[in-house]
């Protein structure tokens, strides 16, 4: 079988001593931490606090979506270690699969729901890197221009930044982190959560101070511009794996999109943004049946199982000849694979 001989060329790229030789920092210019994370709103701005405490790297994936070419960016920075954000539907178990097979130390910071990864996060940071929290900003969820204006707020001033919803228990959150001061910020989609926060806060005596985000017409096209790539990706695989029940929801969500559209050229920007925060949950739903799918067409088809490794080759490849790796003789290899997949012929390409 092919997979044996893929495996044996992945081993003999090991063995070049990749994690010395790749990356923008080399091992002898110290410790490197990759942060690896979805294109959730709610976990990448986690990550992007996280990263802009303690200098680690991030890279990103789309939500619940495998891609090699995001295992090859990881390898290019030659880290010491990989902390993934967020639970196995938002970062696939492929990537832990991948880095474990590169060596590379890696650790799952991540609970079953975006609340239950942020306080996870914020935890274990406060063990591992020695993180201190001064106040704390609180700020809904599922509420994505909140959560940047959030992020912000929090690095500047070293607060804690969490995620509630209508069941959040503030008080126990105050107590939790040992403290009296908060930040609310909120735009018009999150009023009613932080009326709730609010209440709570004025329960436990706490400092409150509220910070009001407003929706524009550029905050709902950015979010426009994640849909739709996210759309093409369920799409993408939808084909790949003939799923008409999949393309019948991509259909559905486009109609969406042309009805936020219109809200948006009408000026009605916050009905705009909160059907584009519809879509986000949406499509992520989308994207994990789009997952299941593909790793079922994987299990089932010996050509999509190869293909996949293939994939994962070239982009290793791709990394190591950008660090000036020779890697003339692997490629004609490669060839040689291609064209006995593209033949059927997948005893030959596996050499059995």
């Amino acid at each position: 079988m092919l997979g044996k001989k893929v495996a044996a060329i992945l081993f003999g790229l090991l063995m070049l001593g990749m994690p010395l030789t790749v990356g923008s920092v080399s091992a002898a210019e110290g410790s490197v931490t990759v942060i690896l994370v979805s294109d959730n709103a709610a976990d990448k701005a986690i990550a992007e606090y996280l990263a802009n405490e303690t200098g680690a790297v991030i890279v990103t994936t789309t939500w619940g979506v495998y891609d090699p070419n995001v295992t090859a960016e990881i390898m290019s920075y030659a880290p010491d270690e990989v902390i993934i954000i967020g639970g196995p539907d938002a970062v696939v178990d492929e990537y832990v699969a991948d880095l474990e097979e590169l060596n590379i130390t890696v650790e799952r910071w991540g609970g079953q729901n975006r609340y239950e990864t942020n306080l996870m996060v914020m935890e274990r940071a406060k063990v591992k890197f020695k993180l201190e929290f001064n106040n704390s900003v609180f700020v809904a969820g599922n509420d994505t221009l909140a959560i940047q204006n959030a992020l912000q707020l929090a690095v500047q001033n070293g607060a804690v930044m969490v995620y509630v919803n209508k069941s959040t228990n503030v008080t126990k959150l105050m107590e939790k982190f040992e403290i009296k001061e908060a930040a609310m910020v909120k735009t018009q989609a999150s009023e009613r959560v932080m009326e709730h926060v609010m209440e709570q806060l004025h329960e436990c005596n706490c400092t409150a101070m509220e910070v009001q985000a407003n929706v524009t017409k550029e905050t709902v096209l950015q979010l426009m511009v994640q849909v739709q790539e996210r759309l093409k990706t369920i799409e993408k695989m939808a084909n790949e794996t003939n799923s008409t029940a999949l393309m019948e929801q991509v259909r559905v969500m486009e109609m969406t999109m042309e009805k936020a559209n219109g809200a948006l050229q009408a000026g009605n920007y916050t009905e705009a943004y909160q059907m584009m925060l519809e879509l986000q949950v949406r499509t992520e739903f989308s994207l994990k049946a789009a997952n299941g799918e593909m790793r079922m067409a994987i299990k089932n088809g010996e050509k999509a199982a190869l293909e996949r490794e293939m994939g994962k080759l070239e982009a290793q490849i791709s990394v190591m000849e950008k660090a000036g790796t020779d890697v003339s003789a692997i490629n004609a290899l490669m060839e040689q694979l291609k064209v006995a997949i593209q033949n059927g012929q997948y005893d030959e390409a596996g050499g059995s």
